[in-house]
């Protein structure tokens, strides 16, 4: 009889040991995953706006759904998941309406289940730039080149929307507007990156000169470019550009007119004269655009300074921002 109840106590031992746990977590736990269809992944949308279809997730407990779990939505580069958190439903399902940030391109939002296998679920999407607002000069400002030559850096122009991505088949109408020279094409579409472009020709003839790039309808059009148009070497142009005078010194015949022309950009500066050979001086200060022309008419050395960069100097010989100008 003792051995029989020994026998009987360690069995019931044995099934206690290998019974299980009650726990109430089965092997699987707690997983969240999203949904097998219709989850609301890999979307494309407008930057700012909401996705067509709600992101989804399912919360299971050892493979059965679980009802009354909360899930924290978020989402990066701006964008925002509403609600905030939700609770899964009797299918173990909870939802959330993703509003896209305003940078073009792939974005993320993530769905968090504290503890859970699987946490947090990843989403993605990819937000495209909204409608054309706005233009502005993207490259290609404020060049100087020889007279007749064409700019080797086209003028270019970037369209963007109101949150500033680029706009892709938006037109861009191009003009001279003062200056003389061409730009070709007249009419160019903005690419992929947004941009616009154009290839300057300046005039045959040394001074300044405008070109507009207007796209209807958007803020900023039209943009308006500056460009140089100097006079080759041997010519009879002096560029004024912020602290110098190109060239320091011109040679011209007697009887000839120099043309004193600022460059794009050329803010703040004067024509003064150095005796003893002196020149009617142009002692206003001016910023481009501005063309000042002296006709000399006897041989010479015609010393000048910028009053507001360079200095009269000692002995007739100006300093800093000065030039002069050699009469045969």
């Amino acid at each position: 009889m003792r051995a029989y109840s020994l026998t009987l106590i360690g069995s019931a031992l044995l099934l206690v040991g290998c019974g299980g746990s009650d726990s109430g977590q089965g092997p699987g736990g707690v997983a969240v995953a999203r949904t097998a269809t219709a989850s609301g992944d890999a979307q494309s949308a407008m930057v700012g706006t909401a996705l067509a279809n709600p992101l989804r997730v399912v919360v299971t407990s050892d493979g059965a759904p679980q009802s009354g779990t909360t899930v924290v939505w978020s989402a990066a580069a701006g964008g925002s998941v509403a609600p905030a958190s939700a609770v899964t439903d009797a299918s173990g399902i909870a939802t959330g309406t993703w509003t896209l940030g305003h940078t073009a391109g792939a974005q993320a939002a993530n769905a968090t289940v504290s503890g859970a296998t699987g946490s947090p679920v990843a989403f993605s999407a990819t937000g495209t730039a909204g409608a054309a607002a706005a233009i502005a000069i993207h490259g290609g400002n404020n060049q100087t080149g020889a007279a007749g030559s064409s700019f080797a850096t086209p003028l270019q122009v970037l369209t963007t929307d109101q949150f500033g991505n680029p706009v892709a088949g938006v037109t861009v109408t191009w003009a001279v507007t003062s200056g003389g020279g061409s730009v070709a094409p007249a009419t160019s579409v903005s690419n992929a990156q947004g941009v616009a472009s154009t290839t300057q020709t300046l005039p045959a003839t040394a001074g300044t000169v405008t070109v507009t790039a207007t796209a209807a309808g958007l803020a900023g059009s039209p943009q308006t470019f500056t460009s140089t148009a100097t006079q080759a070497a041997g010519g009879t142009t002096v560029t004024v550009v912020n602290n110098q005078f190109q060239p320091a010194t011109l040679t011209v015949a007697a009887g000839t007119s120099v043309s004193f022309v600022w460059g794009a950009g050329a803010v703040g500066h004067t024509i003064n004269p150095e005796g003893p050979n002196t020149i009617p001086s142009d002692p206003a200060i001016s910023s481009a655009p501005h063309t000042y022309s002296v006709t000399f008419n006897t041989p010479g050395t015609y010393r000048y300074y910028c009053s507001q960069h360079g200095d009269a100097g000692t002995g007739g010989i100006p300093t800093g921002m000065s030039g002069s100008i050699v009469v045969q």
